[in-house]
């Protein structure tokens, strides 16, 4: 499977691997501080860790210096590579995650995984403060999703996702792109979860939203946000 390394921010890359069978890429995002630690936001499988390990050394980011994984929900594509990040990183890895995902990421990796609460903030190092957002039965039960306060970003894990591969952030209307994703895999929970959960994103300034599969998205968050919670599914 082809992957591919971007940088969208100054100090954000995107690992993307796209899997031409089913028309999905899944993404991996790495934030770099200016010491080259780096925070990693979904880890990918744990079969690509090689790949993604390959990209980041190619761009000067090194694996050994992960220390801190964001893992949305205990989910192959969201968590797989935790077991491969604990045995190359020289730092002391802390994941995060949901309690009911760190119970199975401490249980199956020992990952020593610390659990958030909802809304909690945590400065991982200086310019990068993550409020962590759960998303009940989004579209896990474990789900939540992370917003980089200081850049106005979400990492939204399954909201928000499209076909195709990775292109950059996308400042097109991609509406139609994420409904057809939700109408043809059926992916999303009841209503009630849905809107509790798009009703708490909305509570934040967002000015890119980054999906798990598909491209970045910018200028239509209100957009996006409001229409699916009109969806009728």
């Amino acid at each position: 499977m082809p992957s591919k390394i971007f940088k969208v921010l100054e100090n954000l890359y995107v690992n993307s691997v796209f899997i031409d069978k089913i028309g999905l890429s899944f993404n991996q995002f790495i934030i770099a501080s200016k010491n080259g630690k780096i925070t990693l936001v979904e880890t990918g499988f744990r079969n690509d860790f090689a790949a993604l390990s390959k990209n980041m050394t190619s761009v000067g980011l090194h694996p050994e210096n992960i220390e801190n994984v964001i893992v949305p929900h205990f989910e192959a594509d969201e968590m797989g590579a935790v077991p491969e990040i604990l045995k190359v990183s020289k730092q002391k890895v802390k994941v995060y995650a949901h309690p009911i995902c760190t119970f199975g990421l401490n249980d199956i990796f020992n990952a020593r995984a610390k659990p958030v609460k909802d809304d909690e903030v945590i400065s991982l190092f200086e310019g990068c403060s993550l409020k962590f957002i759960y998303t009940k039965h989004v579209h896990q039960w474990d789900s939540l999703v992370a917003y980089w306060i200081e850049q106005k970003t979400l990492f939204s894990s399954d909201l928000f996702i499209q076909k195709g591969e990775f292109t950059g952030i996308n400042k097109e209307n991609c509406l139609t792109e994420i409904i057809d994703s939700i109408n043809k895999d059926d992916y999303l929970p009841s209503h009630n979860h849905l809107n509790n959960a798009l009703d708490k994103i909305k509570a934040n300034k967002i000015n890119i939203i980054f999906p798990m599969h598909g491209s970045g998205l910018s200028n239509h968050i209100d957009l996006y946000i409001d229409s699916l919670k009109e969806l009728k599914f």
